[in-house]
């Protein structure tokens, strides 16, 4: 999505439109976004800057950005004081890196700089002056959190760590061939993504795609010289120059049309500033802004469309989980059932003794005396009988009821994972992936995205995740989809990981017989903490166990298993955008 080429072409059109203009009002849309109205070349433009870990971006938009109306963030007070009415000097992004420096000179306040931070859940908007000192940051960051980058008041602003790939300014068709010889057997796109800086799988896959319609490529790639891969190097080299470079050609990439032909409920796919040939339904922009905001307009509207689905969700969930705590309210301790029938068997023992009207009756054991409440109507053969009517009642529901509270706690867990399924999903047909399920699952009868009674469509196959030594990584978008990857595509062997305590993605380490190193796993890890409920903590909590050791659970829904003989991960959640 929105790579350091993206940037690049974002960075193209600021420095053409808005560097030198003044900035006339700055808003706060939420808690992660913001606007300025700068006033350049005769005109109002609208800037939108957020952080979210999800989609952080920064581009023009086509309409006036209004404030939510709740108080402002103390950053937004300090960027009225020091960038409001100031004028915007420069905007610089350090090469291939996903980092814009916006700088500002204040008739009053001297010279400082937004830097805006665009790399995954660590993206952040950074006030820094003029001697590059932190004046304040959307998201503070203290040594507890990070000790060699603190981003805090008074501290002196460190840049995010460079990238251990190579610069492609510094590429050339020999180092790449030799890059190519090293990873012999790879796909190209996994290559350049793990070994050139700012090349993101978007553009890796775009380059592979033009190049393998090259008909010369296939005799050349079957030559195991130095020589033959230089030959593949150049043509390689030369679209990755023309594609990360301006002139730009932003587009939007759609989904195809679905089986009966019908083109609205195509989805966005993705957005780039060059032309995406390898998907067949694109649309061109006539700039990378106006592309980005068509992308996310519509996505945006996904999320709109998700409000009643997710209220739905929630009453389902609540209504199980009413179920669950009335099945735990009824379940009696063994001490308890042991209980009656002890009380049973003393108002007989003490029956002669019991009077007519009696309310209670103090009773000697040998653990001392005990008091035991009679009810005054009955005589003492029938309280006895009621006790132990009672004794038999709560014995039954002991060995009842645990069966039917594990099931109900099953159907809660499972409609948390349909509401984590649907925070998660990113496009049209992933939403109707969740709402067939729920549906099956009877959480939401008769209701769909559309506001018609079914759902068209399939989501894409599970997510798949390059790394390093040639490993495959598949992640689960969807219960449906946990099930398959775990029972059908891993091996016995192969690593699985899932978030602890939490709903989320089934992870899977294709190892193909090998032993997988602990980086992969590592990055494995982060891969399943972030696509979980808990992609926004510090740390998650994740296990790791063969796909061996992963079973059914008796009478689940899809995707629902149990785990044995698994370790425990603490890891930071980490999409594999956070990898750009």
């Amino acid at each position: 999505m929105f790579d350091s080429v993206t940037l690049a072409a974002v960075a193209d059109e600021l420095n053409e439109k808005i560097v030198r203009g003044r900035v006339q009002e700055i808003v706060q849309l939420d808690a992660l976004s913001f606007g300025m109205e700068i006033y350049s070349q005769h005109r109002r433009h609208y800037l939108f800057l957020t952080a979210h870990p999800e989609d952080a971006r920064v581009h023009l938009v086509s309409g006036k950005l209004r404030g939510s109306g709740e108080a402002p963030a103390p950053l937004v007070l300090l960027l009225r004081k020091y960038v409001e009415n100031a004028f915007l000097d420069s905007l610089v992004q350090p090469p291939h890196e996903r980092v814009l420096r916006m700088t500002f000179d204040h008739a009053a306040e001297g010279v400082t700089n937004l830097v805006i931070e665009t790399i995954g859940r660590y993206s952040n908007l950074i006030l820094v002056d003029a001697g590059d000192q932190i004046v304040d940051a959307l998201k503070r960051i203290g040594p507890q959190l990070n000790r060699a980058r603190v981003i805090l008041p008074k501290h002196p602003y460190v840049p995010p760590p460079p990238q251990s790939k190579i610069d492609p300014s510094l590429l050339t068709a020999a180092s790449l061939a030799r890059v190519l010889e090293e990873n012999r057997g790879q796909p190209l796109w996994q290559v350049l993504v793990k070994s050139v800086a700012g090349v993101s799988p978007l553009l890796a896959h775009e380059i592979a795609f033009r190049i393998e319609n090259e008909a010369h490529r296939g005799r050349r790639e079957q030559e195991g010289t130095i020589q033959a891969q230089t030959a593949v190097a150049v043509p390689v080299l030369r679209t990755l120059l023309q594609l990360s470079h301006a002139p730009w050609q932003p587009t939007v990439a759609f989904e195809e049309a679905d089986e009966r032909g019908e083109t609205e409920s195509r989805a966005p796919a993705d957005y780039a500033p060059f032309l995406i040939t390898q998907c067949p339904v694109v649309q061109e922009f006539a700039s990378i802004s106006a592309a980005i905001e068509a992308f996310y307009g519509a996505v945006e509207s996904y999320a709109a469309a998700k409000e009643p689905l997710r209220g739905a969700l929630e009453q389902a969930r609540d209504r199980l989980a009413r179920k669950r705590d009335a099945l735990t309210q009824s379940l009696p301790g063994a001490e308890q059932v042991e209980g009656l029938k002890t009380k049973g068997e003393l108002v007989l023992a003490y029956a002669s003794q019991v009077r007519a009207g009696q309310k209670s009756l103090a009773a000697e054991t040998e653990t001392g005396s005990v008091e035991i409440e009679l009810n005054p109507k009955l005589s003492a053969i029938e309280n006895a009988q009621a006790y132990f009517k009672e004794y038999h009642r709560a014995k039954d529901a002991l060995s009842r009821v645990p069966p039917l509270l594990a099931a109900a706690q099953a159907e809660v867990d499972y409609a948390d994972q349909m509401l984590s399924d649907l925070e998660l999903a990113e496009n049209r047909a992933e939403m109707d992936a969740v709402i067939t399920a729920a549906r099956e699952a009877r959480l939401l009868p008769g209701i769909s995205s559309r506001g018609k009674r079914g759902a068209k469509g399939a989501p894409g196959g599970p997510r798949t995740v390059p790394s390093s030594e040639g490993f495959t990584i598949l992640v689960g978008r969807n219960a449906q989809q946990n099930e398959e990857i775990t029972f059908q595509r891993a091996e016995p062997e192969d690593p699985w990981l899932h978030a602890r305590n939490v709903p989320g993605a089934h992870v899977v380490v294709l190892s193909g017989g090998r032993d997988v190193p602990e980086p992969i796993i590592q990055q494995a890890a982060e891969l399943a903490a972030f696509y979980s409920q808990a992609r926004s903590e510090s740390y998650a909590d994740v296990m790791v166990t063969p796909r061996k050791n992963v079973r059914h659970l008796r009478g689940g829904r899809p995707g629902m298993v149990t785990v044995r003989s698994e370790r425990v991960l603490r890891v930071s959640p980490r999409s594999e955008q956070d990898k750009k």
